[in-house]
């Protein structure tokens, strides 16, 4: 649902065949994760993310995956880091020409989602997980700006990372990182009209 529509929960509950009470219940979840806002007098909407908004998450989410690489690093097996390496696999496979841009973003998460379960802490996980839920609703409205956001990404940034950890190298793991967010940074600020500042003060 686009950003700013009104959530209705008895049309929601015939949209899905259900009732009204897990309608609530996954308002409130998504509540809980920045996806859906209440608003005065207009009741509950969609959440509309701003730059700013796109700035704290993407800050935040560099953060946990510098946390989760420095742990990876010294506890992760071969064959554990091996696994992570195949959402690369697939999403590269995704990303041939007239490929699915929803898998490619699903193979993305799934890669960083794996990276920081990696680290084996619970907490870090679930805020992770959120960030990547607001993540989700950034790119559909940056991609509704600029659709060659759909079929331009480039690949290398996220096997640096890998081989960064493949090579058990703090160093390289923190650079890695590094450029893979400002990468990011380079592609998505500026469909909403936003530039980061040099030396990160952006984010």
């Amino acid at each position: 649902m686009p950003p700013g529509a009104k959530l209705i929960e008895t049309e929601l509950a015939e949209r899905f065949g259900t009732s009204r009470g897990p309608v609530r219940e996954a308002i409130r979840e998504l509540a809980r994760e920045g996806l859906v806002a209440e608003l005065p007098r207009r009741g509950t909407v969609v959440s509309t993310l701003t730059a700013r908004d796109l700035a704290e998450v993407y800050a935040i989410r560099e953060g946990l995956d510098l946390v989760a690489g420095k742990a990876v690093v010294s506890r992760a097996s071969d064959a554990e880091l091996r696994r992570l390496g195949e959402h690369l696999v697939a999403m590269d496979e995704a990303s041939r020409p007239s490929g699915d841009y929803g898998k490619v973003a699903e193979h993305d998460f799934a890669f960083h989602r794996e990276l920081v379960a990696l680290a084996g802490n619970g907490r870090l996980s679930a805020i992770y997980d959120t960030m990547l839920s607001q993540t989700a609703l950034l790119l559909r409205a940056a991609a509704a700006v600029n659709p060659t956001l759909r079929s331009e990404m480039e690949r290398p940034v996220h096997w640096a990372l890998l081989d960064s950890l493949v090579g058990r190298d703090h160093d390289r793991v923190r650079v890695a990182i590094d450029g893979h967010y400002r990468y990011a940074e380079e592609r998505l600020f500026a469909q909403f009209g936003f530039a980061p500042r040099e030396g990160h003060d952006a984010r």
